[in-house]
């Protein structure tokens, strides 16, 4: 068959694979999901010359890190502010999945912070995750807040997801992302911590060049130039009458 077929979503038309993992190049890399449109093209995987995708040099790299060094600027940065009175000093985000549990826990019980977790739970658990959860919290010993948002709004964006952007993550991501700077924003918490690194698994391998996320994934200025589920945010509301109040907590801190 030579007919050619189409590609969709923004993906590549022409499908690679890493020469070591055999991830291919149709992964998609973190994007700002509130710039997300139905046209957006997509950054995925990048395989250079030889090969061998990012996450695999990433890897590599890996191996030359002093990470007795690390630790002692990990440390200088926690000294400058953990709490003396046992108030939060530190947030961490996340779902009780190994990334943010361990971080959790070293974070209060080998490093002596104070650590308040968040959640912001997925549409719909699986028995495990949300065993997982509950464990992190009851048996691991965590503070946390778990935010429940308009479930009529989230199924909606959740469709419109899968629909506009063949993306029925988008929703998760967002408050993934969103909840977390905008609690320690209200609560006067200085420190953020996410639990994994996306460059570990397929983002462009220029993310590990700070420990800091990127301040675009979670800032806007101009509310016309938001999209969420790929439309937006005046069709969201002028079409689907969703109020600006009720799509609040999808939408990044300004």
């Amino acid at each position: 068959m030579d007919e050619k077929l189409p590609a969709y979503y923004g993906l590549p038309s022409e499908v690679r694979f890493c020469s070591r993992c055999v991830m291919s190049n149709q992964r998609p890399a973190s994007a700002v999901e509130f710039r997300h449109t139905i046209d957006s093209r997509k950054k995925t995987l990048a395989i250079d010359s030889q090969g061998i995708c990012d996450a695999c040099r990433v890897a590599e790299q890996k191996q030359t890190i002093d990470w007795q060094s690390r630790e002692e600027q990990l440390l200088q940065l926690l000294d400058r502010y953990r709490s003396k009175d046992g108030s939060y000093d530190c947030l961490v985000p996340g779902s009780g999945g190994k990334d943010s549990a361990y971080q959790a826990h070293v974070l209060k019980y080998k490093y002596g912070m104070h650590p308040l977790t968040v959640t912001w739970p997925p549409i719909l658990y699986t028995e495990y995750g949300y065993q997982n959860w509950k464990n992190w919290i009851d048996v691991g010993g965590f503070d946390n807040l778990s935010f429940t948002r308009n479930g009529r709004v989230m199924k909606l964006l959740t469709r419109l997801s899968i629909e506009n952007l063949f993306h029925p993550f988008q929703t998760f991501i967002l408050g993934q992302k969103n909840l977390g700077p905008r609690l320690a924003a209200k609560m006067g918490i200085p420190l953020v911590f996410y639990g994994e690194n996306e460059a570990e698994y397929g983002n462009p391998i220029a993310d590990t060049t700070s420990s800091l996320r990127d301040k675009s994934f979670h800032t806007y200025d101009n509310l016309e130039e938001m999209y969420l589920a790929g439309v937006s945010i005046r069709e969201l509301t002028e079409r689907y009458g969703v109020s600006q109040g009720d799509l609040a907590c999808f939408l990044p801190p300004r």
